[in-house]
């Protein structure tokens, strides 16, 4: 008895709905792959405006989120003054997500115009202006220098910006010198700190310290500090007084 050839019956219906699943594959991943950027959100920036990192990332036109490269962005923002770290990211909705970081301008040098950034960074002042910014009025050796740096980066933001001028001001007796690390600090309150490299943490706490104070004058920040230990403060009155005491004794040896 011979073997009956079997014929299949083609599923039309089975064929189609394979066809329009394939279909709606392709699309939506066509789709996906052509959305343009719906949204951009922008995180960490305060000096940098959003305008200059969508510019910077070039990503203003909108165009397709998966065909704009996460590490074309971080390449080309990376480029830009005051940034120190970018991070993207993308979702599937269409939004792009740009997280900053800055560097922290830590003063102006008056002597080259430039800021001066917590990253040792240095950007000179017609690029950009800022307010608020303390001002080194004078030479620091270039040791020195590099740790004035490293130790304002550690000072709270809203201290920096309390700080009015930063003068390098050795500590130097009868020609010998007894701190090379010193600075005086002119505040924005009308009071003067001193304050050395070693001791420079120290300026974290003048929020405490300055609600304290009754008088403006002159704060040593110069030793090392603690809750439990006497604030050196002089007000400027008792330094006035102390002057014209000092004066009228001259004019009596004098005479």
């Amino acid at each position: 008895m011979g073997n009956k050839k079997v014929k299949h019956k083609l599923n039309k219906k089975a064929l189609l709905v394979i066809l329009l699943t394939l279909y709606l594959i392709i699309m939506t991943f066509y789709y996906v792959f052509t959305m343009p950027i719906k949204s951009i959100l922008i995180n960490g920036n305060t000096l940098v405006s959003d305008s200059d990192i969508i510019k910077a990332a070039n990503i203003g036109n909108y165009p397709s989120i998966f065909k704009v490269s996460s590490k074309s962005i971080i390449n080309n923002v990376n480029k830009l003054n005051f940034i120190e770290e970018v991070d993207v990211s993308k979702s599937i909705s269409g939004i792009i997500t740009i997280n900053v970081k800055e560097s922290k301008v830590l003063f102006l040098n008056k002597l080259n115009n430039t800021y001066v950034l917590s990253n040792k960074e240095e950007i000179n002042c017609s690029e950009v202006e800022l307010n608020g910014i303390p001002t080194l009025v004078n030479y620091v050796p270039s040791d020195i220098y590099e740790d004035l740096i490293e130790k304002l980066s550690e000072i709270e933001s809203d201290i920096i910006s309390s700080i009015s001028e930063i003068e390098y001001n050795p500590d130097i007796k009868d020609e010998v010198t007894i701190n090379e690390g010193r600075f005086i600090l002119r505040m924005n309150d009308g009071n003067h700190i001193y304050i050395d490299i070693v001791n420079f943490e120290n300026l974290n706490k003048y929020k405490i310290i300055y609600s304290s104070l009754d008088e403006k004058g002159v704060l040593h920040l110069d030793v090392v500090y603690s809750e439990n230990n006497t604030i050196t403060f002089t007000s400027f009155a008792a330094l006035a007084a102390q002057q014209n005491s000092e004066e009228g004794e001259d004019n009596e040896l004098s005479q």
